[in-house]
């Protein structure tokens, strides 16, 4: 069976790099991720061909008090995801040790466009879909509308010039009025961000990861080049903070922060440009911005990231497609 021996150093880091390595591929399919992830616990499943890797499905799973078990391909499986018949056997390969540890769900939710066909494919197949039925910002695990630049073979000026006019402004705003960004590992500017991260958080009154999260998070790519640290100072006080990871084929801001306290001096677009930049100079071919929760202005977060790719659409991903293995536990699981 072509699950990873977790014991074997070889094979865990054989799959870790057919997983760097592949084109359908995300940081939350490496295996760097369940040691951020430390309450749950890791299956690694993969299909190969003469001797090769073709796909993977990286798995975290927890189980509750009552013994019920939630397994999550976070933005995988490591596929075409287009591609039903290599899903079907990597939840198949699963499906035993899915069961040995008394999982009811298995739930994907690949960055895979949403279209009628696709959803209706699925759906075929016996897969619980998630995605047009909800309408809250919080009814799925990730959000299903993300802003993402397409940077291939542009330079940051090429990005920039693809911006509407007024973003390239408060960008060259901030530049000016003196912000800087510092940006690095996470051994001495990981305190700044989280400052930056719990104050902004407090000031909008919503829950926010801990420094422990946080910490396994810089322990865990420690010296890989795939995670930074963006830091923006005034007079070298913290203004705001923010986290990104190359990882395939793009850079994606996950983390950030903000003081609120030089909200004039546009320091929000600074700290972008910053990583977009950094994504153009590892000639990456996109840009993640990550979700947003509606398509107009009346949403904060679109509001502020749309002007940076305008003439792009907004993706629409698929949302979650659910394998359910005990539908009385998923009913208690799912229920409003």
């Amino acid at each position: 069976m072509p699950i990873v021996d977790l014991n074997d150093a070889q094979a865990v880091a054989r799959y870790e790099q057919f997983v760097e390595d592949a084109p359908y591929t995300s940081v939350t399919q490496s295996v760097a991720w369940s040691k951020v992830k430390s309450n749950w616990q890791p299956l690694y499943v993969y299909l190969e061909k003469a001797g090769q890797i073709t796909a993977g499905m990286s798995i975290l799973t927890v189980t509750d008090k009552a013994g019920n078990t939630f397994a999550y391909c976070s933005k995988g499986p490591v596929c075409d995801p287009t591609d039903l018949d290599t899903i079907d056997a990597l939840v198949q390969e699963a499906l035993p040790e899915l069961k040995a540890r008394h999982a009811f769900l298995l739930r994907m939710d690949p960055e895979l466009d949403y279209s009628d066909a696709l959803n209706d494919a699925f759906k075929a197949r016996g897969y619980v879909m998630r995605n047009r039925q909800f309408d809250g910002n919080h009814d799925t695990i990730q959000p299903r509308f993300n802003i993402v630049l397409d940077i291939k073979d542009k330079d940051i000026d090429g990005v920039m010039a693809t911006m509407t006019g007024k973003t390239r402004t408060k960008i060259r705003h901030a530049m000016k009025s003196g912000v800087t960004v510092e940006s690095g590992d996470a051994d001495k500017l990981m305190p700044e961000f989280f400052e930056a991260y719990k104050t902004m958080s407090d000031i909008h009154g919503i829950t926010y990861r801990p420094l422990a999260y946080f910490d396994r998070m810089a322990a865990a790519f420690a010296g890989k080049g795939q995670m930074k640290i963006f830091i923006a100072r005034v007079d070298g006080q913290l203004q705001a903070s923010a986290i990104a990871f190359a990882f395939g084929d793009k850079v994606w801001h996950m983390y950030g922060g903000s003081m609120r306290i030089k909200n004039s001096l546009m320091i929000p677009y600074l700290l972008q440009y910053e990583m977009i930049k950094w994504a153009c100079d590892l000639h990456k071919e996109r840009y993640d911005m990550g979700g947003v929760w509606g398509l107009d202005s009346s949403d904060g977060l679109y509001r502020f990231k749309h002007p940076f790719a305008p003439d792009t659409p907004v993706h629409e991903y698929i949302g979650e497609i659910d394998d359910v293995m005990d539908q009385a536990a998923y009913d208690e699981f799912t229920k409003e």
